[in-house]
């Protein structure tokens, strides 16, 4: 039996040169680009109570920021909304845009310094074509406190897991393919003995007996019944 070892061996090894050659080199780190000055604060005052989401919509976008403002026509409804102290214009417009919300409306900045007043319904198709929806960040969830033994454990930040990198991936596809390749050559040892003893198998041997009845005298000889014999008559002609 020819052994399918070595052409085993030959494809993993082909594999991973393969797979290494084909791994992207590693960029030099760049330079993080300098973050742009922040947006130069102003003092807001503004105070909302039940007053039609439109005309405050307008006083803010409008009047206080001198953007432009798109209304749909679908839009109905009141707004409660209090400012107070300092704000940028983004931060102004999320926090007017979280308060529009919790009366089923949107404020949508569709172009840069352009926004649109909708109801929430119909924000979804706004921002499949690219508008972000004006609102305050959702709060982000505090990491629970590590203990000396889980910080030991626990990887650095920007440190990726081994597993995680292409190393990692190489490595695990690898392991696969070995287990498969091992399974594959166990079978073929299994089929193979299993042929070869199905053809070693001798054919049964057949042994022919007569069964013909066996009489110790012969059957003219034997005494016949006188009831059990036919009667002859002869023919008078």
């Amino acid at each position: 039996m020819v052994s399918n070892v070595p052409m085993l061996t030959r494809f993993v090894i082909a594999l991973v040169l393969t797979l290494v050659g084909a791994l992207p080199v590693a960029a030099a780190p760049t330079t993080p680009a300098v973050s742009p000055a922040a947006a130069p604060l102003q003092f807001y005052v503004f105070s909302f109570t039940d007053t039609p989401a439109v005309e405050a919509a307008q006083d803010v976008v409008i009047g206080a920021l001198a953007y432009d403002l798109q209304v749909d026509p679908a839009v109905d409804g009141i707004v409660t909304f209090q400012a107070d102290g300092w704000y940028s214009g983004e931060a102004l417009l999320r926090d007017f845009g979280t308060a529009l919300l919790d009366q089923d409306l949107a404020l949508i900045r569709t172009d840069p310094g352009v926004y649109a007043l909708v109801p929430r319904a119909n924000a979804p198709m706004l921002m499949a074509r690219g508008g972000v929806v004006m609102r305050l960040a959702e709060p982000v969830t505090a990491r629970p406190t590590l203990g000396p033994d889980d910080q030991a454990l626990a990887p650095a930040d920007g440190d990726p897991r081994w597993w995680e990198g292409a190393v990692g991936a190489l490595m695990i596809f690898l392991a696969g393919a070995a287990s498969g390749a091992a399974a594959w050559v166990a079978g073929s040892t299994v089929w193979r003995r299993a042929n070869a003893r199905q053809v070693q198998m001798v054919a049964p041997l057949l042994r022919l007996t007569d069964q013909r009845t066996r009489f110790e005298t012969p059957v003219e000889a034997a005494r016949l019944d006188p009831d059990l014999v036919i009667p002859r008559f002869e023919d008078r002609r």
